[in-house]
């Protein structure tokens, strides 16, 4: 699978399941860029939720696209970016991102609140 097929999959699963969110960086209540996009929003698994590992059970992981950023300041979300949940504001506390072929082709990102 190429880059380019991998994302494109995201994409597609993204269009028939994922859910409208918005990401915002800068306070939430003056931010410097809002961006719409679609994400899956999932809860952490309780063998995610171990001591020492930052989660708990109120987090949501949220997965989302590389296609939905181009318009994005930075190529990824960064810690203290907040994401926008069904009108709640729930702040990035940690992001990761999957690579083939070292091109990104899936954002995961930690939120709280």
């Amino acid at each position: 699978m190429t880059p380019a097929q991998a994302i494109a999959a995201l994409d597609r699963q993204l269009a028939v399941h994922g859910e409208a969110i918005k990401l915002r960086r800068g306070s939430k209540d003056a931010p410097s860029i809002v961006i719409a996009l679609t994400g899956f929003v999932r809860g952490y698994k309780a063998s995610d939720v171990v001591p020492g590992s930052g989660i708990s059970q109120l987090d949501s992981k949220v997965i989302v696209s590389p296609t939905d950023l181009a318009a994005w300041l930075s190529p990824l979300p960064k810690n203290g970016d907040w994401c926008e949940i069904d009108g709640q504001f729930r702040q990035i506390v940690s992001h990761d991102h999957l690579k083939l072929d070292n091109v990104v082709v899936r954002i995961e990102l930690q939120v709280k609140g």
